[in-house]
């Protein structure tokens, strides 16, 4: 069976490209999340790792939000 590609709208592409995105950076936050391991004493690198899991919790707030726009 021959399948024909569908040609996908720029709106289409960009929503993919998003979704792809919004899985990579999901998989990352759960590494970070499942490594730290912070206490009362903290060293540096776990603040960092902190600071790391902030960002990518905004980077992913966004993504969502963007691809909810693109949605509607």
């Amino acid at each position: 069976m021959i399948t024909k590609k569908i040609p996908y709208t720029k709106k289409e592409k960009k929503l993919q490209l998003l979704k792809i995105r919004l899985s990579f950076y999901e998989g990352k936050l759960f590494r970070h999340i499942s490594d730290y391991q912070g206490d009362i004493t903290e060293s540096i690198s776990s603040k960092v790792t902190k600071q790391e899991v902030i960002m990518l919790n905004v980077a992913i707030d966004d993504l969502r939000q963007e691809i909810d726009e693109l949605e509607s």
